[in-house]
């Protein structure tokens, strides 16, 4: 199959050339925030009252970054970010496989159904609702993917 043929949606996610060091960085910064907040607030609480904060900022800032780090890392790596489609088939790549500009995986577009805010697109084994507000050329996206589902479908 030719380059030609082949059609690629970046969404507003996707992480452009950027290194997968800088990517997991700039994704980190949110759930370390939310994270550390009740931490933080659970201190000044404790320290007003006059207890002591040490021990609960010892105990709830490794847990608040190892739970910012794993909400991080499911995040990266099922939040989708590039559809690449052809005439028999398309591949998903996540923020992450975009990050690390992992191989493609082409598999058939078996499923395709739309309302006002998604498109739902089976692709292989899953189904990913693909949020209009989050692909600048949905409407492009759509044809394509409809596309290869009629080949599919016809074959």
């Amino acid at each position: 199959m030719s380059d030609d043929a082949v059609q690629i949606f970046r969404s507003v996610e996707h992480p452009g050339s950027a290194p997968p060091a800088l990517v997991y960085g700039r994704a980190l910064v949110t759930p370390i925030g939310v994270c550390l907040l009740p931490v933080m607030i659970g201190a000044l609480v404790a320290a007003l009252q006059g207890y002591p904060a040490l021990s609960y900022l010892l105990v709830g800032f490794p847990g608040a970054i190892a739970v910012a780090m794993l909400w991080t890392h499911y995040r990266l790596r099922t939040t989708l970010a590039e559809i690449r489609v052809r005439p028999d088939a398309a591949a998903l790549r996540t923020v992450w496989e975009c990050a690390r500009e992992e191989p493609l995986r082409w598999m058939r577009v078996l499923d395709l159904r739309t309302n006002r805010s998604a498109i739902e697109a089976t692709v292989g084994r899953g189904t990913y609702a693909l949020r209009t507000a989050r692909w600048p050329e949905h409407e492009a996206l759509l044809e394509a993917l409809r596309q290869a589902r009629d080949v599919y479908l016809l074959s």
